[in-house]
């Protein structure tokens, strides 16, 4: 082969190469120009679907909430952060709250916890006198709630997050329903809830899910129930976070911002879903406040251990390390 032919020959193969490096460079850059558009437009649908949800409660009465900005700084979260979760029982008028907990985030050690108040928990409810803690919303639904909470607690409530019974069961079914272990046969009849389940692994829908969170006939009450209800709660936080669940997102969000309420800003909540998606479940730690079941005039109350709750709320709520008894 001569001179020329050789370098006619590398100078057409060079021209490919070049034009296929080309065509990836351009792919790229239009690539990088849809996924940010992308992005954009994601942002924007969140940012809709968000504002749905969003709805600042202050403490106090019913009528003392509106609109507004909650925190004083919405691109950050406090070193020691305190959520109010309620589940809330729609199917009357007046609402009760089914299921008090609250999660607290300690930045300073990674730590993440969740921490049931029993419903039946007696307490001074402010402006009512003693009753069970889950009145507190039927009275001032959750600025009452948070109040009642914060005094009886001596904390501060960072942020509350609602949902009701038909929120919870549309969200299991979008995420497909929940691999769960039953650990025992629940049966209970009444005037409007029917549970029907049976013992061993199983996958819940979102009625059964329901029932399952609702049962109490074990003989624990209140408590028992509360196990349970965190027992399944960090399983429905595990299938949240998977990956397997990123293409129900633009099901699940609208979902989430029709069925709960919170005061949390969308940045806020951003930054604790990015907090959230590294922790492994089950280093969550979950308590419940020390009680023992008791009745007072007939009535059937849980009866708070003061100084147990006093430790554990120094310790895993306020974050202070505190030797215990």
């Amino acid at each position: 082969m001569s001179v020329k032919n050789s370098k006619e020959q590398n100078n057409k193969q060079g021209g490919k190469k070049r034009k296929k490096r080309g065509q990836k460079r351009g792919f790229f850059f239009y690539g990088t120009i849809f996924m940010v558009i992308l992005i954009l437009v994601a942002a924007g649908w969140l940012k809709t679907a968000w504002d749905e949800a969003y709805e600042v409660v202050l403490p106090g009465s019913k009528d003392n909430s509106g609109k507004g900005t909650a925190a004083d700084d919405p691109e950050s979260l406090p070193d020691v952060m305190t959520i109010m979760m309620l589940g809330l029982d729609s199917r009357d008028e007046v609402m009760r709250a089914d299921t008090i907990m609250l999660l607290t985030l300690n930045q300073r050690n990674d730590e993440i916890n969740i921490i049931s108040i029993p419903r039946d928990m007696r307490v001074e409810i402010p402006g009512r006198g003693l009753d069970k803690i889950n009145h507190a919303h039927a009275f001032g639904e959750v600025g009452l709630t948070r109040e009642t909470v914060e005094k009886f607690l001596g904390i501060k409530v960072d942020y509350y997050m609602t949902t009701d019974f038909s929120g919870f069961k549309r969200i299991v079914d979008i995420l497909g329903g929940i691999e769960y272990d039953v650990e025992t046969r629940m049966r209970y009849y009444g005037i409007d809830v029917t549970i029907e389940l049976d013992p061993g692994p199983q996958l819940l829908d979102g009625d059964k899910a329901l029932q399952y969170v609702r049962w109490r006939s074990d003989g624990y009450g209140d408590l028992g129930r509360v196990q349970r209800q965190q027992k399944l709660l960090t399983v429905i936080l595990e299938e949240m976070l998977a990956f397997r669940n990123v293409l129900k997102l633009h099901r699940l969000i609208p979902e989430l911002a029709q069925n709960i309420k919170t005061d949390m800003e969308l940045s806020q909540a951003i930054i604790l879903a990015n907090k959230l998606k590294s922790v492994d479940i089950a280093e969550i730690n979950t308590f419940t406040l020390p009680g023992r079941v008791g009745s007072i005039q007939g009535i059937s109350y849980v009866l708070p251990e003061e100084e147990g709750i006093r430790q554990l709320v120094e310790r895993y709520v306020k974050g202070n390390n505190i030797k215990q008894s």
